[in-house]
């Protein structure tokens, strides 16, 4: 090779140059200097933007539902909590979340527990696998644990229909 050869080679510096100088490279760098100001995800303040922004859209009655559904399962197990639940039931009627009609069984009642029994019932096959084997343990649960003789007759039989 004579030195005219090597002259219109281009050293490995001068390609790495023409190589920072492409329009390629100058959007790489744009983008990634985009990413570094943004601001990194903000899991609780966007859910706490998106619940703010539900509430706009949500009705007043729907939102104030909600908000005794929440009442419900912050006093379950104490005294207030079979007063509160059958003022939700002459409000509301029967509630359709199944998570509250677990709550209802453990009542006193037996129409208000015959009734959630029911709605369970007819709700069940909506369910996911995790939620149906929730449900079924709670069922099993007041079958042996019920006082009431009807409520134990009804929980079984509603057990042997959904396992089938």
């Amino acid at each position: 090779m004579s030195k005219d050869d090597e002259r219109k080679r281009l050293s490995w510096r001068e390609i790495d140059k023409l190589r920072d100088k492409s329009g390629f490279s100058k959007i790489r760098k744009k983008l990634e200097r985009a990413e570094r100001d943004l601001p990194k995800n903000d899991y609780k303040s966007k859910e706490k933007y998106l619940k703010e922004l539900e509430k706009l859209f949500v009705d007043k009655e729907t939102l104030e539902k909600q908000n005794f559904i929440e009442n419900l399962h912050k006093n379950y197990g104490t005294k207030n909590f079979k007063k509160l639940a059958k003022e939700f039931i002459e409000k509301y009627g029967i509630p359709d979340d199944w998570r509250t009609l677990l709550l209802f069984l453990d009542l006193d009642d037996r129409t208000l527990v015959l009734s959630a029994l029911e709605k369970l019932k007819e709700d069940f096959p909506n369910r996911n696998i995790s939620e149906k084997q929730g449900i079924l343990s709670k069922l099993k649960t007041l079958a042996l644990t019920s006082k009431d003789e009807i409520i134990g007759f009804e929980v079984e039989k509603v057990l042997k229909e959904l396992t089938l």
